[in-house]
Order: C-alpha cells, then sequence, then structure tokens
C-alpha cells in the first residue's frame, strides 16, 4: 500500500436466511462506539483488499471466507484519507460470532435504516434496498396475459422492481398496480407507477417521475408513498434527483433503440461517468437486457432497466386478482 495514498478499509456483505444481511456494533473503546457497520477492516501494506476482507472476517467473526466478489457499485462516503470498497461474501465456512465483543445481528434489509450507522456505511443502505433487476411494463405490446406471465417467471427468479408505465386512466392503473404489487411482494418484489404521485398512494409501492415531472419539483414529492424514482438524460438531471431525495434514478440511453431512433447513447464511460459524480443508485437503461447487468456494475450501475419481454416464455399459474 502506498504510504502516502488513502488508508485502505474492505467491507463483506454476508447473507442469511431470508435475505438478511450481517452488520455488526462498533464495540467500547473503538471509534465510533456503538454504531452500526459492515464487518470488515484496514487492509495491511502490501496485502490484497480480498485477503484482507479474509483476514478480517476471520478475526472478527471467525469464519473462513472462501469466493467473494468486489462490488464497484456499492460506493460509500467514508472520510477523508479513507478508501471503502465493499465485497459481496459468496461463500464461507464456520458460524459468525462477535469475536471481538461487539454485536452483530442478521438484519432483514427494510430493517437496517432502524439502526444507527456509520456514516461511511449509509449510502449503501439504499442499495441494498433495490433488486439489479428494474423492469417496465409492456402490457399494451405483449397483452395483459403473457406479460403476467413473464413477469411473474422473472419475479419467482429472483426479486424485480417493476415500473408500470402504461397510458391508462387512473382507476384501472390503480387496480392494476395494486394487483401486481400484491403478485411481486411473496417474492421480495416491489411495483411504482409511472406517472403523478397521488396516483400511486395506497395502491404501489412508490412512483417513478418522468423528467418532465423531476424538472418542475424543488422537493421530494410530499405525496409520494414509499419509493421515489425518476428518469434522467444528463448530469443535471442526475443531481437534480439526487438532491430531491429520490430513491434511484434511471440513467438513458445507454446503447441505441429502435424506440428512441434520433437519440445518441451515452456509452458506458459517459454512463461511468455521470453516475460518479452522485451517490443514489442508477439503473442502465436503453439497449439493455439481462446479459448486461455484469458491465453495468462495473460501471457503476445499481443495475439494468429492461423491458419485461426479454424474460422466459415458460408457462405459469398466476394468483387471482
Amino acid at each position: 500500500m502506498d504510504p502516502t495514498g488513502p488508508e485502505r478499509v474492505v467491507a463483506g456483505l454476508l447473507w442469511g436466511d431470508g435475505g438478511r444481511v450481517l452488520v455488526a456494533c462498533r464495540p467500547p473503546g473503538k471509534a465510533g462506539a456503538g454504531l452500526w457497520e459492515f464487518p470488515g477492516g484496514k487492509v495491511r501494506a502490501g496485502e490484497a483488499d480480498a485477503d484482507a476482507l479474509r483476514r478480517e472476517l476471520h478475526e472478527e467473526l471467525g469464519i473462513t471466507v472462501g469466493a467473494c466478489t468486489f462490488l464497484p457499485h456499492y460506493r460509500a462516503n467514508p472520510p477523508a484519507g479513507l478508501e471503502l470498497t465493499f465485497w459481496r461474501v459468496e461463500s464461507y465456512d464456520g458460524v459468525p460470532e462477535g469475536r471481538e465483543g461487539q454485536e452483530i445481528r442478521w438484519c432483514p434489509i427494510d430493517a437496517l435504516g432502524d439502526l444507527p450507522f456509520l456514516p461511511a456505511d449509509r449510502p449503501i443502505l439504499a442499495r441494498l434496498r433495490l433488486p439489479s433487476l428494474y423492469l417496465v411494463s409492456d402490457v399494451d405490446g405483449l397483452g395483459e396475459a403473457l406479460f403476467e406471465e413473464r413477469l411473474f417467471q422473472a419475479a419467482r427468479r429472483e426479486p424485480v422492481l417493476l415500473q408500470l408505465r402504461e397510458p391508462w386512466a387512473a382507476p384501472r392503473l390503480r387496480e392494476y398496480a395494486a394487483y401486481l404489487k400484491r403478485v411481486l411482494a411473496p417474492h421480495g418484489g416491489r411495483c411504482v407507477v409511472n406517472g403523478d404521485p397521488q396516483e400511486a398512494l395506497g395502491c404501489a409501492d412508490g412512483v417513478h417521475l418522468s423528467a418532465a415531472r423531476l424538472a418542475r419539483l424543488s422537493a421530494r414529492p410530499a405525496s409520494a408513498d414509499g419509493l421515489v424514482g425518476t428518469s434522467c438524460h444528463n448530469a443535471q438531471e442526475l443531481r437534480q434527483a439526487e438532491a430531491l431525495g429520490c430513491d434511484f434514478a434511471v440513467l438513458s440511453p445507454v446503447k441505441a433503440t429502435l424506440t428512441h431512433p434520433g437519440a445518441t447513447p451515452l456509452g458506458w464511460e459517459r454512463f461511468r461517468h455521470m453516475v460518479s459524480e452522485v451517490t443514489l443508485p442508477v439503473y442502465a437503461l436503453g439497449g439493455m437486457t439481462r446479459a448486461d447487468l455484469g458491465v453495468a456494475e462495473t460501471h457503476l450501475a445499481q443495475g439494468v432497466a429492461v423491458r419485461s419481454a426479454i424474460f422466459g416464455k415458460e408457462g405459469v399459474t398466476l394468483p387471482p386478482r
């Protein structure tokens, strides 16, 4: 490690049953005592980050870490002079225990916000609440039966966030959003409505704002219930979304698309540069498929936003309305 550079710190994300994540409370006598964090520690001189993570988690928790994956899009806000990186622990042996007198806890994602976290770790909480896939509905293109079939098949494979984006009248939209919310909930999925925040109240898990609606706002919508996402096309709109306290944004178009043939694609490098200037989670949109997820994450995206038509065609039995 370069003695003139920032001090490197690694943190690990360990997942347990029911989608819970392991967190630890800083013990008395340490800086930030009483505050919660993701377990990890400092990288020693000449030590690779992954090796430092394995050593620290063995010392702190008594586990032997196997495979672990660097998460470049999980960016923290550490104090000056520190560089904090996050890693997903894919496998480990042993049962975690607080070997340094610290309290540890398997915590549900939605309960993390109730704990007083170290300031450096707080930006990660928003990312943990969001999946890698953000689906945009295509009911008009597919028909309700096929759309629901593919949506439910995707939701059974992994948690998804769905944006219901259909030009329907409010009563019909509210009824359908409530149904989709109920379908997705048992699988850890959620549904947000594209449109007026008032339309989403009581029927969805949040709202998705157009870039035009975002530009007219001076504060987070008071009428919004749950998540607030927004569409962005440039760095200024991303900064506006962050300033208003949006939970996530979609930045597009990353690639050329048939639906917007006249739009100039951002490309991955411009996408990464824009996203690096904000801390809120940002999905990549425009020509995306599930196969783009790995590239998107290396360019700091929370994940990819896609049309639901890309998902499997297997038949499934849908819950009743």
